[in-house]
């Protein structure tokens, strides 16, 4: 039996290593290139979106952005406003800036010529539209209780309930039945709720008015202390203030932080401020400071009406101010005082009956009243009145005979 040979197979031969290679290198560019334009067009498409704004004719949009809203539904509320172009890349643009929980709550307005950037950026700032409340010197409390109203900012009713509320009181150490005398007079710059409605709304309005308050008179308290050489009497303290650079600061207590039980850690207790002055002291201040405000609106007179009063009062006589019996009638009184008016002795604010101080301020004084109240100027006057002159300047007199000679030339120049 013969033995086959073995048959002959042709096999192929191997691929040369160069030519692997050039086809790996080939599909590693290809590769390389489409990333690389990929990266381009996100590149243009992301430059594209932070430069270009919603709409080519620039215009103002109001948005509210009400407490607790998600950043979705801020976005949302600018698309449908025109006045941004895509939901998606405006909520990655604030993802990626760590600007997703920034966004502020409250009324803002925004113009759809803004970049995605520049709209963002003024929504995290806290720059919402902010509202003026003018309170001019020696309004009673609904006056400003109405102007709040009017304003937008909060119903009377309801800031009539706080600042008559006792713990409010307490704790702007307001030492009277209400915040009269304690609603400074200045230019607020407040936002406006979407809504009136609340009592959180009144005591925002309140707290900033009473807090200016005690910042604006603080020095001149201090000076009234530095001075005072009567006896101290009652302290005064604010709770949940620091004084800061000579200023009272309101810093809102914060909750403890737990332990590791869950337990919460007992830290030391801020003590209240002390106010400057006594609660006897700050009672004659800020009365004695509201009929300055309401007797005269020349600064050069306020210390010299206040003058009068400390007079009248250190020998016992009635302060016979009309401006208390005014108040004392209440916010629905108009017209001059009658005969009748000055005889009520059942009304508490008249000072032709009742001796010393009325038993609270009759207005919001400002700063130079209260000054005057600190300063009075010393001198023997007993009386003063109107001279009837544009100017509103008034006649002062150390005796009855004089001031009743002042009274008929101030009739005379009013033709009476």
């Amino acid at each position: 039996m013969t033995e086959n040979a073995p048959l002959d197979r042709q096999t192929p031969s191997p691929e040369p290593a160069g030519r692997k290679s050039g086809m790996a290198k080939k599909i590693l560019l290809t590769l390389l290139l489409a990333v690389f334009a990929v990266a381009g067009y996100c590149a243009y498409d992301g430059y594209t979106f932070l430069t270009t704004p919603a709409s080519p004719e620039p215009r103002d949009v109001t948005i509210d952005i009400l407490p607790g809203a998600t950043f979705d539904r801020v976005a949302w509320d600018l698309y449908k406003a025109g006045a941004l172009k895509d939901v998606f890349r405006f909520r990655l643009l604030a993802k990626i800036t760590k600007k997703l929980g920034a966004v502020q709550a409250g009324e803002f307005t925004v113009n759809t010529g803004w970049t995605p950037m520049q709209m963002l950026g003024h929504l995290t700032s806290g720059r919402a539209n902010l509202y003026r409340l003018a309170l001019r010197e020696g309004l009673p409390w609904w006056e400003v209780a109405r102007l709040v109203e009017e304003g937008g900012f909060a119903k009377a009713s309801e800031f009539e309930a706080v600042i008559h509320n006792p713990e409010f009181l307490r704790q702007y150490g307001i030492p009277f039945a209400n915040a009269e005398g304690f609603l400074y007079p200045e230019t607020y710059l407040l936002r406006k709720p979407k809504e009136l409605g609340g009592r959180a709304q009144a005591e925002i309005v309140a707290r900033m008015l009473v807090e200016m308050f005690w910042k604006r008179s603080w020095s001149a308290l201090s000076q009234f202390a530095a001075t005072d050489a009567g006896p101290k009497g009652t302290p005064v303290y604010l709770p949940n203030f620091a004084l800061k650079n000579g200023v009272p600061v309101r810093t809102p207590p914060q909750a403890p932080p737990a332990a590791g039980d869950g337990t919460r850690l007992r830290l030391p207790i801020t003590p209240p401020l002390p106010a400057p002055v006594s609660l006897e002291n700050l009672r004659y201040l800020v009365i004695l400071a509201s009929l300055v405000e309401k007797e005269t609106s020349l600064g050069e007179e306020r210390a010299r009406v206040a003058g009068v009063y400390a007079n009248r009062m250190r020998i016992g006589m009635l302060l016979q101010c009309d401006p208390t019996i005014i108040y004392g009638l209440g916010k629905n009184q108009s017209g001059p005082i009658r005969r009748s008016q000055l005889e009520d002795e059942k009304n508490p604010y008249n000072t032709y009956k009742h001796p010393g101080l009325p038993p609270g301020p009759i207005c919001s004084p400002g700063a130079a009243s209260i000054r005057a109240a600190v300063s009075p100027e010393s001198h023997q006057y007993l009386y003063f009145v109107a001279t009837g002159k544009p100017d509103g300047t008034h006649t002062f007199s150390v005796n009855l005979r004089d001031h009743e000679k002042a009274v008929r030339i101030y009739r005379a120049a009013q033709g009476r």
